[in-house]
């Protein structure tokens, strides 16, 4: 089942044949955004689809790398960005 209702919101291309499409859509009901790697206009299965909360959370970790934050996760004694 594919997404319904989706929409393209952004590319970044990294050569003439492969890009990054980042889709906005719906999945089993539930609003997701689509990550995914495209070679010659053909999705490829190197992709994340994530639904609106965990958006959130990864833009917050994007942030925080964009930022240079580093901080540890002592729940699990683990690096995180």
């Amino acid at each position: 089942m594919g997404l319904k209702d989706s929409e393209i919101r952004g590319r970044i291309a990294r050569s003439a044949i492969d890009e990054v499409i980042i889709e906005k859509g719906r999945y089993w009901n539930i609003d997701v955004v689509d990550i995914r790697w495209y070679k010659d206009g053909k999705a490829t299965s190197k992709g994340i689809r994530v639904n609106m909360q965990e958006l959130v959370h990864m833009k917050n970790i994007l942030e925080r790398i964009l930022d240079g934050e580093h901080t540890r996760n002592r729940a699990t004694d683990k690096e995180e960005w």
